[in-house]
């Protein structure tokens, strides 16, 4: 349950994942092509000092970008909630830039990247 100003002091209560989850998923709600992968991690390969939400954007065409944010766990609820709206226009800006691109470099970039020849 995300809790309210009221409930988390400015200066104490740490960010958790549930927290961050439910923030994001009410910030994007009206991005149709950006979805919030509760649940997705890569094990033990990210920082152990930091919580990792993951979202992915797809395309007509079927290519699907993986994006991620970090957030410090010593990040108090306060501090987590005021950085949200930059973190949001931030994840728009590269939902964006994706959807800018032409099936023609994203199907390049299935191939093995941008550099790779589409003949």
């Amino acid at each position: 349950m995300v809790q309210t100003p009221e409930e988390a002091p400015r200066s104490e209560t740490p960010v958790s994942a549930e927290d961050i989850h439910g923030l994001f998923l009410e910030a994007t709600a009206s991005e149709e092509r950006l979805s919030l992968l509760k649940g997705f991690s890569f094990g033990s390969q990210g920082n152990p000092e930091s919580h990792k939400v993951f979202f992915s954007v797809r395309c007509d065409c079927g290519t699907s970008a993986l994006m991620s944010v970090e957030v410090l766990r010593s990040k108090t609820l306060y501090q987590f909630k005021e950085a949200l709206p930059d973190l949001v226009n931030h994840l728009r800006s590269r939902v964006l830039q994706f959807t800018a691109m032409t099936c023609d470099m994203h199907a390049r970039m299935r191939a093995g990247g941008l550099g790779a020849s589409a003949a």
